[in-house]
């Protein structure tokens, strides 16, 4: 991102960077510290797991991965995604196209 002294806060610089270097910008660490890690392990399991992070359901994953590995492909770029999306469409979901 590029520098823009007229906001508040860090400017210029990632949020990954601005948390982690706060003292350069003259921020302050209010991160809250969390020394015994098993509370967000419980925490994490009565919110469902690592179901939590996925943006599909595991059928869906299941059968999207089964398309791309059927087509063989060797290298995913950003100048290949669309045309392998199209591919992998009509594979994911027959029936509806």
């Amino acid at each position: 991102m590029r520098k823009n002294t007229t906001k508040p806060g860090p400017s210029g610089m990632s949020r990954n960077d601005a948390f982690t270097l706060f003292e350069s910008w003259g921020g302050r660490d209010c991160l809250l510290h969390i020394n015994d890690t098993s509370i967000i392990r419980e925490i994490k399991v009565a919110m469902g797991g690592d179901s939590i992070l996925e943006f599909t359901s595991p059928e869906l994953s299941t059968r999207a991965q089964d398309a791309y590995d059927s087509l063989g492909i060797l290298n995913l770029t950003f100048e290949n995604v669309w045309p392998i999306f199209v591919d992998m469409l009509p594979l994911v979901f027959p029936r509806q196209l």
